[in-house]
């Protein structure tokens, strides 16, 4: 019995010992000691990890709840940072992850001030007055920082002037991923000063004033690196070794380098960025991109964006934007004319094979310029708004089979066939709103077009609100009554009204009534016939001229002898047969085309000031003086000429001179297309009085413009002293009208 007791208690010995061996003991925790009960702050907002306290005017960091993970202290008047007012976040040093201390007044910063937050991942300092203040103590509060695993530093608008590597003299940042030192005022980077962070993906140096820079040290997994709104104008900065060609930014992705100073790029810099996927060129000083600028080196570039370069881009040249990874192509807001080929080639895109987006925005296009895209077959979203779009024409749209998203807003088409969308099987969105379409055909697209189609906006155009305006109520009602189609007409029917007739103006398209369209058909057979009636009497009359047509030849010849019988045009005596005003960039064409078609024949003593002007004479009396020994003046207009001062100057020393002379007087040269927006006043009255002889490159049209410009030249000016005279050879034939002529010439002066 005995040993049976003893059996079973030490059975039981051994359970409660392996038992008491598994137990651990209960540490407290600091979220269950003092800090329990601890409020929200009043006026902050609390959630169970999160206390937002921003826009309060606190003076000191309040008491908060303990195990909070974002602590958001945004825009208050805290002016000191000390251990002191860290100290109301002693229950949550272990917890919090995220601190905002952005605009809050900060001048002074205790060094050790963020030693107790050995969690802390995202730190915000931006917008405070710490560094005009205390720089060494910014540096060490920054080493503080070195016990917590931090991620993120944001230390944006700090006014600092320095470079990077006197800001992180004591911080380590083994862990932080971003970094970003937004519109401070620094001058000169180099990347010495970060090599410390061996975990760097992303650095942000926009709006700075940064000139210089040294990339010799590299910083290996830099991915995002944002250098925009900068003074850069040496481009790219130096990214490849000058004796290898290596770079030792080999992950960098994304390159943003948008309004600088750049003007000439040098393409080895950059062609070691073999991971380069996105570059950003916009808003530089650029005057030409051509194929010595070849983006073909950077294998991986997906998106290129080269806008808002309308005050020096000037010219697009051959296989300027070859690549064949590029996917994504942004030349919005250049102006360029993509009609002329002296500024755009007509094969810039031809290179681009798997291009699948493009924006062409607020530039040029015209009639001809939609035709230069008709290689991009793979586009999957174009771009096209504001772009002088005059048509649509039926072949166009078929060039891109897989297009998902067209944007037309702004142009002005004033009409389109359903042919044009004929091919456009995968379409979903489609803008042709603020348009001149004033009768949209119905239906406006096939039935394969339609069924792809998700959204459809063709607001803000001058709807004609006739008869037909009831096939368009029909279909927009039958499309729109389709539960899959119930959100197809964007801002139906609010931003849809009646332009026309006058007693519809600004009626919503939905409620339009036309009148009399009982009685269409009646109008439609008078029409018809009223038709039959012209083209049949325009028969008979053109029957007749051409039987008579020799003697109407004749007749008209008869009448100009006896108009210019007696009579000889004189002209006064000139030093020069024109004075040419042209702008110093066009003195190219000036030279090698004009010069050379009108001096070959010897017959126009032609002032340039290139070639004419005399040493030593004052500029603007030497433009008077020769301007008043010419018998015309040539103006060559163009972007230049609305440019240029001393143009203008000219244009109105000439058009004083026209006042006695006459409108023969002045010669105008369209050289290129002008916006009316640039044109001077006088040049736009200009355009008022007199028709400019446009220049082309056709041939054809070439030689009917040498041929305007010579009759131009040879006219005679001063057309009221040729009156004068024709009148005076009539008294002398007849001697009747001699009393006459004397009253004329007394009337007139």
């Amino acid at each position: 019995m005995r040993q049976r007791m003893c059996l079973v208690g030490s059975l039981i010995a051994i359970v409660i010992f392996f038992l008491l061996k598994e137990c651990k003991p209960v540490i407290a925790s600091a979220c269950q000691g003092d800090c329990i009960d601890v409020k929200c702050p009043t006026n902050c907002s609390c959630t169970k990890h999160r206390v937002d306290c921003h826009d309060l005017n606190l003076k000191y960091i309040p008491l908060v709840p303990c195990c909070i993970t974002h602590l958001n202290l945004y825009n208050n008047s805290i002016s000191k940072l000390s251990m002191k007012e860290i100290s109301n976040l002693k229950c949550s040093f272990e917890t919090i992850l995220f601190m905002n201390l952005r605009k809050c007044r900060i001048q002074q910063l205790e060094e050790d001030v963020f030693d107790n937050l050995t969690k802390l991942e995202v730190l915000d300092l931006s917008a405070n007055e710490i560094f005009l203040h205390q720089k060494e103590n910014l540096q060490r509060a920054l080493g503080s920082l070195n016990k917590a695993p931090l991620r993120t530093l944001k230390l944006d608008r700090l006014w600092m002037q320095d470079g990077v590597q006197d800001i992180f003299k004591y911080f380590e940042g083994k862990y932080l991923t971003h970094l970003s030192m937004r519109e401070n005022r620094i001058q000169q980077f180099e990347d010495s000063g970060l090599k410390k962070f061996t975990k760097l993906v992303h650095l942000d140096l926009h709006g700075n004033w940064i000139s210089k820079m040294n990339l010799s040290s590299g910083i290996q997994t830099l991915e995002l690196f944002n250098l925009s709104h900068n003074q850069i104008n040496i481009f790219p900065p130096n990214f490849c070794d000058n004796e290898t060609g290596q770079t030792r930014y080999n992950n960098l992705r994304n390159l943003d380098l948008f309004w600088n100073q750049i003007i000439v790029p040098d393409p080895q810099k950059w062609n070691c960025l073999k991971s380069l996927e996105t570059l950003n060129l916009s808003r530089n000083d650029l005057e030409e991109i051509n194929q010595n600028y070849s983006f073909t080196s950077l294998t991986s570039l997906k998106t290129l964006i080269l806008s808002e370069m309308h005050f020096s881009l000037r010219k697009l040249r051959k296989q300027a934007l070859k690549s064949g990874s590029l996917q994504h192509l942004v030349l919005s807001r250049n102006y360029l004319n993509f009609e002329e080929r002296k500024e755009v080639e007509n094969d810039i895109f031809h290179y681009l094979l798997n291009l699948t987006l493009l924006d062409v925005s607020n530039n040029e296009f015209g009639s001809d310029g939609a035709n230069k895209l008709s290689k991009l077959s793979h586009l999957e979203k174009l771009i096209m708004r504001h772009v002088y779009l005059a048509k649509l024409p039926d072949n166009f749209l078929g060039n891109f089979p897989h297009l998902k998203h067209l944007d037309l807003y702004r142009n002005k088409i004033e009409t389109f066939s359903i042919n044009a969308f004929q091919n456009l099987t995968e379409l979903k969105f489609l803008d042709l709103s603020e348009n001149l379409i004033s009768n949209f055909p119905v239906p406006p697209f096939p039935p394969a077009t339609l069924k792809s189609l998700e959204t459809f906006d063709f607001a803000y155009n001058p709807f004609q609100c006739d008869c037909e305006i009831v096939k368009l109520q029909k279909w927009i009602y039958n499309v729109l009554s389709d539960p899959s189609k119930h959100n197809l007409v964007l801002r139906y029917p609010d931003d849809y009204r009646c332009h026309k007739p006058n007693s519809l103006h600004q009626v919503p398209l939905k409620n339009a009534e036309p009148n009399n369209c009982k009685n269409s058909y009646d109008q439609f057979v008078l029409s018809v016939v009223c038709s039959a009636i012209i083209c049949l009497v325009s028969t008979v009359v053109i029957a007749v001229a051409f039987v008579y047509r020799w003697e109407i030849k004749f007749l008209l010849h008869k009448m100009r002898q006896k108009r210019h019988d007696g009579y000889n045009p004189l002209t006064d005596t000139f030093e020069y047969s024109t004075y040419l005003v042209y702008a110093e960039k066009d003195s190219a064409w000036v030279i090698h085309d004009l010069l050379k078609e009108l001096e070959e024949e010897d017959k126009y003593n032609i002032y340039i000031r290139d070639r004419n002007s005399v040493p030593g004479v004052a500029r603007c009396d030497e433009i008077v003086d020769n301007i008043y020994k010419s018998k015309t003046v040539i103006l060559v207009l163009s972007k230049n000429f609305m440019a240029c001062q001393w143009c203008n100057y000219q244009l109105n020393v000439a058009q004083a001179r026209a006042v006695k002379l006459g409108p023969r007087f002045l010669i105008s040269i369209l050289l290129e297309g002008i916006c009316i927006k640039y044109m001077k006043t006088s040049v736009q009255h200009l355009f008022r009085t007199s028709k400019p002889i446009e220049w082309a490159r056709r041939s054809t049209k070439n030689r009917l413009f040498w041929s305007e410009l010579k009759t131009a030249l040879n006219a005679e000016i001063n057309q009221e002293f040729e009156e004068t005279v024709r009148s005076l050879c009539q008294a002398i034939l007849d001697p009747v009208a001699i009393k006459k002529t004397d009253e004329n010439i007394d009337a007139k002066h």
